[in-house]
């Protein structure tokens, strides 16, 4: 058996005469390459050899290689799945390649995706104060993983939940009504969670429509405002949405003297 590599005896390789098509975002490219092997001996397939355009600046990765893992004996034909990864900041649009296989050189056209990723930390915060209009600052890293800018976004519907509310509710609804069936219990705990359940926390984010390039990094800061009805004497918790990423946040009372 030979090993084909991008080194070494690919020549013994056939990828006939079609173009290859890679289609994705740039770290996850895809599609299919047919390999033929006319040769009396088995073919182990690990990489084969990429001529990428230099005029790309870097732009095709500094691998040129595709990665295979697959095998074929004497006279084998095979449709085989194929996988690349460039760059993650690679900008969207259609690279043209080459592969060098069988001592000819074959089309590769990689059509690259834009793709929106970021990255936040820390993702968890923990305050202290939940008198109500009082403000907590959250400032966190913004990475921008992706192949195209991102604008920071508006921060909308933050819920600050009383942390034993729900509890609450299910035991009042139990002692008081568990004697009288199934609905006037959910009855009594609908009543409850409405009479207890505070608006929604105010929240502004001050970076607010910055742009950030890829391969970049930004501070963010968020204000979280407690609600009007907050209860000082209540801890409370929540989730925030910050574009697909969810950031959550406890906020402890103080202790309250009568």
């Amino acid at each position: 058996m030979f090993i084909v590599t991008s080194e070494a005896f690919h020549e013994k390789l056939n990828v006939g005469d079609e173009e290859i098509i890679l289609n994705g975002p740039p770290g996850d490219l895809r599609g299919h390459i047919f390999l033929s092997n006319n040769n009396d001996d088995s073919l182990r397939i690990k990489t084969l050899p990429l001529i990428n355009d230099e005029s790309k600046d870097g732009a095709m990765g500094d691998a040129p290689q595709l990665r295979l893992s697959c095998k074929l004996r004497p006279g084998e034909k095979k449709m085989e799945s194929l996988s690349h990864r460039l760059s993650p900041q690679t900008a969207p649009g259609i690279y043209e390649s080459s592969l060098l296989v069988g001592g000819q050189q074959r089309r590769v056209k990689m059509i690259v995706q834009s793709n929106i990723e970021i990255d936040i930390y820390p993702v968890n915060f923990t305050f202290q104060d939940t008198n109500p209009g009082n403000t907590h600052t959250a400032t966190f890293s913004l990475t921008n993983l992706g192949n195209v800018p991102f604008e920071v976004p508006e921060v909308k519907h933050v819920a600050a939940l009383d942390m034993d509310m729900l509890c609450r509710a299910f035991g009042f609804g139990f002692r008081s009504k568990g004697a009288e069936g199934y609905m006037p219990v959910l009855d009594e705990i609908t009543k409850n969670i409405q009479n207890t359940l505070p608006d929604w926390a105010g929240a502004k984010v001050e970076e607010i429509g910055t742009v950030v390039a890829p391969g970049q990094s930004l501070i963010v800061h968020m204000s979280i405002n407690m609600p009007r009805n907050s209860d000082p004497r209540k801890d409370y918790s929540g989730n925030v949405r910050f574009w697909d990423k969810d950031i959550a946040f406890v906020i402890k009372s103080h202790n309250v003297k009568n």
